[in-house]
Order: C-alpha cells, then sequence, then structure tokens
C-alpha cells in the first residue's frame, strides 16, 4: 500500500534541492504576526508576515505565528501540525519569491475583491466545486453547484486552511488539473507542485499593485 503525502511535504521536497543549490539553506528568515496586513477575501485567520533574503510574503494561518528560523527547518520535518505546515507556507512563499519563481505574495486590497469575484466566477461557471477550507465567499459564488464530496467537483478549491489540513492529504490522488490554489498564502507550494494558482490581484509587494 502506497502512503499518502500531504501536498506540503510534496512541496518541500521541491524546494529542497532548489535551496541547496543556491546555497540559501541555513539562511534566516522571520515569521511574525501582523493584524494590519490585507487579507484575501478567500482567506480566513491571522495574516503573518514573512521575511526572507530581503523578499516579504505572507500566509493567513488559524493561530498566530511568531518565529525566527531557517529555510532549512522545512528539511526531513514531517510537518504534522498545522501550525507547522503554516509555517513551511510562508516559508515556501518568502523563497519562492526570493528566487523570482512567483511574484503574487501579499493579497490585494479591498477594492479589488468584488472584480476578483467576478474574475473566479467565470471560472467556476457551469462547474461543480468542492472547497478544501472554509471560504464562504466561494461558496456563495458556486452557489447550487457546490458538492459535498470531492469526488464529485469538476474543481476543487483549495485556500490557506485547506492547503494545512488533513484533508489535503486525501487529496493528494486527484489529477492536479482539477485542483485550483487560491489566495497568496498557496502561491509557494502550488508553484512547487506545479498546480493552478488563482490570485489575479494579488501584489509583489505592499507598496505596489505590480503583478
Amino acid at each position: 500500500m502506497v502512503t499518502q503525502m500531504h501536498p506540503m511535504n510534496k512541496a518541500v521536497q521541491a524546494l529542497v534541492p532548489m535551496m541547496e543549490e543556491c546555497g540559501i539553506a541555513e539562511s534566516p528568515v522571520l515569521l511574525t504576526p501582523d493584524y494590519d496586513l490585507p487579507k484575501c477575501a478567500y482567506e480566513r485567520g491571522v495574516p503573518v508576515q514573512v521575511l526572507f533574503g530581503g523578499r516579504s510574503a505572507v500566509f493567513v494561518s488559524d493561530e498566530p505565528i511568531k518565529a525566527t528560523t531557517k529555510a532549512s527547518f522545512m528539511t526531513g520535518s514531517s510537518l504534522k501540525k498545522s501550525a507547522q505546515r503554516a509555517a513551511a507556507g510562508g516559508i515556501m512563499n518568502a523563497v519562492s519569491g526570493f528566487l523570482c519563481t512567483v511574484r503574487k505574495l501579499h493579497a490585494c486590497t479591498q477594492t479589488d475583491h468584488a472584480p476578483c469575484r467576478d474574475e473566479l466566477a467565470k471560472i467556476l461557471k457551469s462547474k461543480h466545486v468542492y472547497c478544501c477550507g472554509d471560504m464562504p465567499d466561494v461558496k456563495k459564488i458556486a452557489g447550487n453547484s457546490l458538492v459535498d464530496k470531492p469526488e464529485e467537483a469538476d474543481i476543487i478549491i483549495m485556500n490557506n486552511e485547506g492547503i494545512i489540513s488533513d484533508e489535503a492529504t486525501l487529496l493528494s490522488d486527484i489529477p492536479s488539473e482539477k485542483i485550483l490554489y487560491v489566495g497568496p498564502s498557496t502561491v509557494g507550494t502550488a508553484k512547487l507542485l506545479q498546480c493552478e494558482h488563482f490570485c489575479p490581484f494579488g501584489r509583489a509587494n505592499l507598496q505596489t499593485s505590480e503583478d
């Protein structure tokens, strides 16, 4: 019997050789909760700002995370706890930003929420939708197309809560083309797993609206 692996562990496995090749695995990373950071419409929790190599990223966690660590903490870690997964997700975002493989490192502004919902509605039109994570906005958009079981879905939406949940392991056998990661918290993991990511108005930093 093949043991299923949580997607965050898979993403870490993909990132580790990239960090080792660049010699940045032992570089410091700072995680600090910042309640004033803007949040994605599809994310709920505490925004945690992650600083690495001069790049700033965010992961919205179900609990405040404050730590000074190294990117290498993820190497070989089982990431069994949701807080460990959230920290790893934030670090993957910041490191991926440092490596210039992703740019949507922060949420858009409140004024972009409405057009973002409109863009997502176009993607979800005529599709059966399953949500991995609590995201009322997505469920409202899906309406009667929302299904209770992932196997019944045409598309599975994964947000910050879903990506650190145990349920994500159960979805690891789902074809990647059926999963859509949403919000800045999931950007690094989605890129490392080569999955689709939706964050049309996300920002590279907090000072501009740069894509």
